[in-house]
């Protein structure tokens, strides 16, 4: 049986509401508070058990810079929720002066999230998933989501993707790329986290003896390892990528690659979210007899969601590229400024590759210091729908400075300026097309983005 055809059926509608956000990471949470702050009815849908995407389910152990000079770029709701989470004692044993690679305690961002939409009277649905959406003349009227209470439609008068994947856009029509011209992927990571770690002793390893470098510390006591005392990897690879101290002998890991895994294929997330808990659990049964520092070391848990780095990119009224990314060209409808290097993993193990894009990631690619680029309003607005705005790592942009794009603090900037948007289309009844960039950069200025 190749298929079967479902019964027509009157779905219920769950609500109507001015913006319906899809998808509970940083571009999302950063979209549902923004829309609210500013006099918007906002739906918050998110398919796990809790806000924040890759810092909270995906148990990534730390934000990426909120700049690379001294004054954060990164400012308005991604910054608050920074500030906010240190306030809770939240960011392990970073110093709390400091915005680069702050470390993130899940439960309390988890925490901090649920506060934040509660007091701005976001409504939030769990454990749903938008399953289709429906159109009338290039216009999305309802999406359909499905849940413990069934098949349901919630009505929006406007809608933001924050999906990570555009998952809202592909359904609707909206044209995209994915992968690099052969279709290929970065490798996924499963993060985890790991307890009983004696934390001066790996400083010692990681800062001392390998000098902070993570290729070097991956080549001399994984690589040679691996096949003899450390089982071998046919689909994937360990790999240093980053580490953070979150106190208590608690360590938070981004490590190992899991190889030609498409994001939006389940079948492939399945494989590789089981193989990643390999990785990790083998990892940590190697490094209690082998690394110093973790003699007493115990897998605290693994990420329920999986770290995927890219997936599709929208095509948009405009397409951010390599050469705005050089050039640190300021757009006049910037929404964001930002200048995370362009970061990109290669699908592949090879040591020479990992290296060249070490190097890259460190220098090549690096801008000169206090440079950096902006994002246009343009890259979030999706061709042929009119009332969908796209936030996080699925704007319009072409490979390349998707890689630089896709971090944290940038989609939750991204998600600010869409959420602003959005509420002030519902308000107003335009497509975003229409958008009055005048107000709306001067908006995110007032509340507290760096947007020049």
């Amino acid at each position: 049986m190749k298929h079967i055809t479902e019964p027509k059926r009157k779905i219920p509608v769950y609500g109507n509401f001015d913006v319906v956000v899809c998808g509970g990471g940083p571009a999302g949470c950063g979209s549902a508070l923004s829309a609210a702050r500013n006099g918007a009815k906002v739906l918050l849908i998110e398919q796990t058990g809790c806000l924040g995407g890759m810092g909270t389910a995906g148990l990534i152990p730390c934000f990426a810079p909120f700049t690379y000079a001294k004054e954060p770029l990164a400012k308005g709701i991604a910054l608050e929720v920074l500030n906010k989470l240190k306030a809770l004692d939240g960011v392990g044993n970073s110093p709390k002066s400091s915005t680069s690679w702050i470390g993130i305690d899940p439960e309390k961002l988890k925490l901090l999230y649920d506060k934040l939409m509660e007091e701005a009277g976001v409504k939030v649905l769990f454990f749903t998933a938008v399953s289709d959406v429906i159109k009338n003349r290039g216009k999305i009227t309802a999406v359909i989501i499905e849940n413990k209470n069934g098949r349901q439609a919630v009505a929006g008068k406007t809608f933001i993707d924050a999906t990570g994947d555009a998952d809202i856009a592909a359904k609707a029509g909206v044209p995209f790329g994915k992968g690099d011209n052969k279709g290929k992927m970065q490798p996924v990571t499963v993060c985890f986290s790991a307890a009983g770690i004696n934390s001066n002793e790996f400083k010692t390893l990681r800062n001392v003896t390998f000098k902070g470098k993570n290729s070097a510390m991956t080549e001399k006591t994984l690589t040679s390892a691996e096949g003899k005392s450390l089982p071998r990897l046919k689909f994937g690879e360990y790999r240093f990528i980053a580490q953070k101290d979150l106190g208590g002998g608690v360590w938070g890991f981004n490590f190992g690659h899991v190889f030609d895994i498409d994001g939006t294929d389940t079948d492939r997330l399945s494989f590789a979210i089981a193989y990643g808990r390999k990785i990790a659990n083998n990892f940590i049964a190697y490094a209690r007899k082998h690394i110093l520092g973790f003699k007493n070391a115990s897998l605290l848990q693994t990420s329920q969601l999986l770290g995927v780095r890219e997936t599709r990119r929208i095509k948009g009224l405009y397409t951010f590229n390599y050469k705005d990314y050089v050039s640190q060209h300021k757009f006049s409808d910037a929404i964001a400024v930002y200048d995370y290097p362009i970061d990109i993993h290669v699908p592949k193990k090879s040591r020479s590759i990992f290296n060249k894009m070490e190097r890259e990631f460190t220098k090549d690619f690096v801008l000169p210091y206090g440079k950096y680029y902006s994002v246009p309003f343009r890259s979030l607005v999706p061709l042929k729908i009119d009332n969908l705005l796209v936030a996080g790592r699925s704007v319009s942009t072409d490979r390349m400075t998707q890689g630089a794009l896709r971090v944290m603090p940038l989609c939750s900037c991204m998600g600010q300026a869409a959420g602003l948007a959005a509420a002030m289309a519902a308000k107003k009844g335009n497509s975003f097309k229409d958008t009055d960039i005048k107000l709306l950069r001067e908006t995110l200025k007032k509340q507290g983005a760096k947007i020049d």
